[in-house]
C-alpha cells in the first residue's frame, strides 16, 4: 500500500513545519459482485472478458510486460491475443502523449533519431547513423513538444543547443543549455519549505514545450526520498505534497492532466494533476498504472493481476484480468 510519506529525515521537518500527517490512507480493492478478491487461477480470461463487456469497456489494445519481461498485447474487451512486435522490457517509458518505448534508450517519438549512452556520455544518431548531437548526460532523453530533445546530467535538466561560435545547421550540436540547475531546484524547493543538504532530478516528462513532471531526490545526512513536482519555465508549480523512499517510471495520462510514479519500497502509485495537486486513485497499490485512450478508465497492474475500473468513479467496480504484469499500457 502506499507507505509512509516524507522519509529518512525529511518527513521529520516537513510534518514539523505543515503539522499534518502526510501519509496516504490505504486503499481498499473489491471485486465487481462485491466479494474478496479472487487468486488469478480462479479466473479465466473468457469471464473476465464477459465483465469487461457487460461493463462497457472500450474496444483497445492492452500490451504488458509480463514477469519474464516479455512485451505481450491482448484486444479488449475481449482479451484475444493481439500481434505485436517481439520486445523484451520489464518497463515502458512514455515519450510523447500516449506514446510508449520499451527499453532504456527510446527513439525520438517523431521517428528521426535514435539515442545511445555510453560511459556517461548521450549520443542523438540520425537514420544513417550519423552523429547529431552529442553531451556529457545519462539515457534516456526526454522529449519536448516541439522536438527538442532534453536530457539530465548531474541532477540538472539540459538541452542540446548549438555552440555560440557554430554555424546555422551544424552537426554535430556539441553544447547544451541548462533549463533547471541544481541551485535553481533547491531554492524552489527551500521556498517551498522543503529541507535538505541537496536536491536532484532523476527523470523528466514534459508535459507541453514549457511544463514538466519530474521526480527529484531529496537528500540528507540520514538519507533521502523522492517527490513527484510539477515546473514550468524552471519554477516550481505548487509544492509537492508526499515523499516517499523511492520513485521511478513517470506515467502521464494521454491527456497528460494526471501524472503517475511508482512507488518502488512500500509499492503503490503516487499521482498529481499537470498543476502538481494530490490526486487519489481508486487504486493506489498497484505496481504499474495505465489509462484508457479516452481517460475514461484506469488499469493498474498488481501482484494478483491487472485490474480495470472506472477512472471518474470514487468506490468503482474492480474487474480483476487474470494476468500478471510489470508495466502495462492501454492504447
Amino acid at each position: 500500500m502506499v507507505g509512509a510519506v516524507a522519509a529518512l529525515g525529511l518527513a521529520a521537518a516537513f510534518d514539523a513545519l505543515r503539522g499534518e500527517d502526510k501519509r496516504e490512507p490505504a486503499a481498499t480493492v473489491e471485486t465487481r459482485t462485491g466479494t474478496t478478491q479472487a487468486e488469478p487461477a480462479e479466473r479465466t480470461l473468457v469471464e473476465a472478458a464477459a465483465e469487461l463487456r457487460e461493463a462497457g469497456v472500450p474496444v483497445g489494445v492492452l500490451t504488458y510486460a509480463d514477469e519474464l519481461c516479455r512485451v505481450r498485447s491482448v484486444t479488449l474487451p475481449d482479451l484475444g491475443s493481439h500481434p505485436g512486435a517481439e520486445n523484451r522490457a520489464c518497463q515502458f517509458r512514455s515519450t510523447i502523449g500516449n506514446e510508449f518505448a520499451f527499453g532504456d534508450s527510446p527513439r525520438s517519438p517523431y521517428g528521426r533519431l535514435g539515442t545511445r549512452c555510453r560511459r556517461g556520455w548521450i549520443e542523438l544518431r540520425m537514420p544513417n547513423g550519423g552523429l547529431y548531437a552529442r553531451a556529457r548526460g545519462r539515457c534516456p532523453a526526454a522529449w519536448r513538444w516541439d522536438r527538442a530533445p532534453t536530457f539530465l546530467h548531474n541532477g540538472e535538466v539540459l538541452q542540446f543547443a548549438p555552440c555560440p561560435d557554430d554555424d546555422l545547421g551544424v552537426l554535430p550540436i556539441r553544447c547544451t543549455r541548462t533549463l533547471l540547475s541544481r541551485g535553481d531546484l533547491a531554492r524552489e524547493l527551500r521556498r517551498a519549505r522543503w529541507t535538505a543538504l541537496d536536491f536532484m532530478v532523476e527523470e523528466v516528462y514534459w508535459l507541453d514545450d514549457r511544463r514538466f513532471a519530474a521526480i527529484v531526490q531529496a537528500r540528507s545526512p540520514d538519507g533521502g526520498a523522492d517527490m513527484l513536482a510539477i515546473f514550468e519555465d524552471g519554477r516550481l508549480v505548487s509544492d509537492p505534497p508526499f515523499a516517499y523512499s523511492d520513485l521511478d517510471g513517470i506515467r502521464p495520462s494521454p491527456s497528460g492532466d494526471l501524472v503517475s510514479a511508482r512507488i518502488r519500497d512500500d509499492g503503490g502509485i503516487a499521482t498529481v494533476d499537470r498543476d502538481g495537486e494530490s490526486v487519489r486513485l481508486a487504486m493506489r497499490h498497484g505496481d504499474a498504472v495505465t489509462w484508457s485512450p479516452d481517460q475514461e478508465w484506469i488499469a493498474e497492474a498488481t501482484a494478483d493481476g491487472i485490474y480495470v475500473f472506472r477512472a471518474d468513479d470514487d468506490s468503482p467496480q474492480f474487474i480483476q484480468i487474470p494476468i500478471v504484469a510489470l508495466d502495462l499500457v492501454w492504447r
